[in-house]
């Protein structure tokens, strides 16, 4: 593995990449595979690809202020980021999905309804916002050395929670609690490939994280938190994957990265057709159900990445 995998700047060399096979997992795991069994096995997982997403979302925001301390600039890129493209693609999920009034659409759309028990669409983008308001103080804390204990309590609550299976907390804010470390560990990656650390570091976390897997993941059938909660410990691992196959497979890589550029959009989209799939908007055949699904990952794809090209030229990215 140590062969393979030479320098952790590969991390950042194919972030869009990274990215781009992230989205296509979670798609997979959103529209499913039932009838070509190996797609099942590898979609059935596909939430770790949010992992994957927080991951070098913590990368990227650590170069950013890296490159420019100012605050107002950098939540003025997050902005115009994503409120733009949520707003607009929302515009298209209640007119199809919510048929909201005014209020609601503004308490959707603005995160509030998240986080105050009201309505909301998906948790994660109100969870990203609440991780950028936050990378200021993980910054300060990991300049001064003080983040790493951060995590190893962050990781030490996230175990105790799982431990004990507690169901005082829904579903989405779950979700987000359990993947801070994997934001937290892309803001550490990024500070070792700025000090030029060995690979041994990264790899050091995935040998770590092997016991918490192994403990946790036999007994998902029985506690349901622990099925989620054990892939983060594999997620060095799973980048290390998605690295070697853009390493290896690079004719892919111009298309994967395109796809991983336009993330935000396509992610948007596909949640959209996933939420009319949940809500019984559209039916199809068993017979059909793969073709379907392929059919709505390129769907998805094409569509996320014209709305990307489309808000790209009207000016909306001019901060980014």
């Amino acid at each position: 593995m140590r062969n393979l995998f030479t320098n952790l700047k590969e991390i950042s060399i194919y972030r869009s990449e990274l990215m781009g096979w992230s989205i296509l997992w979670i798609m997979m795991l959103h529209f499913t595979f039932n009838q070509i069994a190996p797609l099942g096995f590898v979609a059935q997982y596909g939430f770790a690809g949010v992992e994957i997403f927080l991951f070098v979302s913590g990368l990227g925001l650590f170069y950013s202020l890296e490159r420019d301390k100012d605050l107002g600039f950098f939540y003025k890129k997050r902005l115009f980021r994503i409120f733009p493209t949520y707003y607009i693609l929302g515009i298209f999920a209640s007119l199809s999905l919510f048929h909201d009034d005014i209020l609601s659409y503004f308490f959707r759309y603005t995160t509030i309804g998240f986080w105050t028990g009201g309505i909301y669409w998906e948790w994660y983008i109100p969870s990203l916002i609440i991780l950028y308001l936050l990378v200021p103080i993980f910054k300060l804390l990991l300049d001064k050395n003080i983040l790493y204990i951060v995590i190893i309590i962050i990781i030490c609550f996230g175990c105790s929670y799982c431990l004990i299976d507690s169901n005082h907390i829904d579903r989405a804010h779950f979700f987000l609690l359990y993947r801070i470390p994997a934001f937290l560990f892309g803001m550490v990656c990024a500070l070792w490939i700025k000090e030029k650390r060995s690979t041994d570091y990264f790899l050091y976390v995935l040998i770590a994280g092997l016991p918490f897997f192994l403990y946790l993941f036999p007994q998902h059938h029985q506690v349901y938190n622990y099925k989620y909660f054990s892939l983060l410990f594999l997620l060095p691992l799973f980048i290390l994957i998605f690295i070697l196959i853009s390493k290896y497979l690079k004719f892919l890589n111009p298309i994967i990265s395109y796809i991983g550029k336009a993330s935000l959009e396509i992610y948007l989209i596909q949640s959209i057709f996933f939420s009319a799939k949940i809500h019984g908007l559209f039916i199809v055949p068993s017979n059909w159900h793969d073709i379907s699904t392929i059919c709505l990952i390129i769907t998805s794809a094409l569509l996320g990445i014209l709305a990307h090209k489309l808000i790209e030229k009207i000016g909306i990215y001019r901060f980014l």
